[in-house]
Formats: C-alpha cells, structure tokens, sequence
C-alpha cells in the first residue's frame, strides 16, 4: 500500500515540481498556482524575441542610413546648384565688364579717330594758308606735296568694305540699298571701285553737290542703317559666286589712318592666338595693342612703305609675353621687320 500512494502521490505532482537549489543545497519546492515551464520553451521564446529586436534594429538602422544618404545627397545637390550657379554669374560678369571695356575702348578710339583727322586737316590748311617767309618758316617753304596717304579725311565720301571680292555693280547694289532707304536719287552719288576695277573689296560713295550739301547727304545715308534700337543693320551684296557676302559702309579715313587700324587688328590677332588664355584690346586710332589694361605694343605707319612697332618692355614681362614669338608671326604677316623698340 505504501509504494502504490507513492506511486499515485508522484503521479499526482508530476509537471508541478522542478528542482531549485538553494546555497545550502537542498531541494525547494515550487509554490502553489505557479506555471512551470520546460527550459527549452524559454530558450526558444527569447531567442524569438532576440531575433525578433535584431530584425527591428536591423531596419531602424537601415532606414536611418538611408535617410543620411539621403540627405547628404540633397545637400551635394544643393551645393553643386549654388556652385554652378555661382560660376554662370562670374560668367555673365565677366562677359559684361569685357564687353564694357571694348565698347569704352571702340568709342575712345572713335573720338581720337575724329580729333586726329580733324588736327591734321587744320594743320595742313594751316601749312597752305602761310605766306612764304613769314614767322618760323624759312623764305620759299613749300608746304609738303599731297601723296593722298595723310590727307584728311573726306565727308562727302562714304566707304563700303566687303568680306569678300565683289564686282562694281554688286557694290553699287549694296549703295543703292542703302541710298534708296534714305531717300537719296542715284543721280545724287557715284560708287567706284578703290583697288583692282574687276573684283575688289574696297569702294568709294561719293555724294554730289556743294560741300556742305554732300557731306549732309553722306550723314544721312549712312545714319540710315542705324536701327532705331541703336543697333547697325547688315547690308549683303551678291557675289560672283552667287552668293552674298556682309558689307560694312564707314566714314572715309585717311590712307595712313586705315593701314593702321589695320595692321593693329593683325598684331591683335596674333596676341590672341598665341596666348589664348589672355584678353588683348586695340585701340585703332591710336594703334595701341593693350594685354587687359595694360599696353604692350605700339604700331606706327609714317608712310605707305613703312610699319614701326614698338614695345612697353615693362608691359610684356608683367603679362608673360615672348616679344619675339609676336613679332616673328607679325613680320610673317606684314612683311616687314619692325625693330624698334618702345622703353617702358
């Protein structure tokens, strides 16, 4: 009897019971209406919890980083739009000062251009108008004989140029265009050539009339092809081709004037190609080549036959000029050797 109570009483606390061991070692018992669970249960429920923190940390941190990631590539964006920005307004502010410079530059050069022309005009009316022996001038001066290199310049005369050779009849195409939107007759000028007479680029439009009149109708022509915006309008004329080529009509100047205008847009030219990295301006009444602001070299022309280029020593060292690079690829051009030289 007594092994079978033992039997039923163990049967009876089975799933109730579990070992504890206290300091001392002895065995405690679990106290009433608690839950026992198996070891192996518990394991697997905290590792379901642990895994299930991990997962959540996981996508936190993922979701973070994302959102740096983000973030960070807005501000590159931000930061490249206000650096590309930035660089379009230099751009646009450089643009606008060189255009500034030139367009101060191309008007100084205008009113030197007029002041020039206008003193050398007085002095050689002045020369002509002396009677022999009186003042400085030595008894029987002859004033200079006119070569029609340093004569003044003509007002009743308009010039056209184009790009291309072109024949008479083309030109006077283009002057007549041009006369017919001032309200000026055919009758009233005459064009010829300045140059080879079957194809050239060079023409002469001479108004007719009293001076005062002709010069009067010269302006007027001219003033034509001014837009109302203040803008010059583009004349064409054909060519032999049969195609058109730009034709630009200008004041008359003196021979000397334009081989000096002419020979500074070469040496400009050259500056440019040689050294692109740099802004070179001309002033063309003067024949001034300036690097920026500061003038590197002088272009004189006394005579039909003979060019004077002069240096500011002082000006090509500071702009890292090679003197004898320009000069060599200006003689090539010209034909000539301009050896003197200008000391700054």
């Amino acid at each position: 009897m007594s092994l079978e109570h033992d039997s039923a009483s163990e049967q009876k606390t089975k799933g109730a019971r579990t070992e504890s061991h206290s300091g001392n070692g002895t065995t405690g018992n679990i106290p009433p209406n608690s839950m026992v669970v198996d070891t192996s249960v518990l394991s697997q429920l905290l590792d379901g919890k642990f895994e299930t923190a991990a997962k959540r940390s996981e996508n936190h941190i993922d979701t973070s980083i994302k959102g740096l990631r983000d973030e960070i590539e807005t501000l590159d964006k931000k930061h490249d739009k206000k650096h590309s920005d930035t660089a379009s307004a230099l751009s646009a502010l450089e643009r606008k000062i060189n255009s500034a410079v030139e367009s101060f530059t191309n008007i100084a050069a205008a009113n030197t251009t007029t002041m020039q022309e206008t003193a050398e005009a007085a002095v050689l009316s002045a020369r002509a108008a002396v009677p022999h022996g009186v003042g400085n001038l030595p008894f029987g001066f002859q004033p200079p004989p006119e070569d029609g290199y340093n004569r003044a310049p003509i007002p009743s005369r308009l010039k056209l140029f184009a790009i291309e050779a072109v024949t008479l009849l083309s030109a006077k195409s283009g002057a007549k265009a041009m006369c017919d939107k001032a309200g000026i007759d055919e009758t009233n000028y005459q064009v010829e050539a300045l140059g080879n007479p079957g194809l050239s680029r060079l023409f002469a439009i001479d108004f007719l009339g009293d001076p005062q009149t002709a010069a009067l109708r010269a302006k007027k022509a001219r003033g034509c092809l001014r837009s109302e915006d203040g803008n010059w309008m583009q004349v064409k004329i054909p060519t032999p081709s049969g195609d058109t080529t730009q034709a630009y009509i200008n004041p008359d100047k003196s021979p000397k004037v334009e081989r000096v205008e002419k020979l500074s847009k070469v040496l400009r030219k050259i500056c440019a190609n040689e050294y692109s990295d740099q802004k070179f301006f001309v002033d063309r009444a003067t024949g001034t080549i300036k690097c920026g602001w500061t003038p590197i070299a002088i272009i004189a022309a006394p005579t039909s036959s003979e060019i004077s280029l002069k240096w500011n020593n002082g000006g090509i060292a500071k702009a890292g000029i090679d003197k004898a690079i320009v000069k060599n690829a200006f003689d090539l051009a010209t034909g000539s050797a301009a050896n003197v030289e200008w000391s700054s």
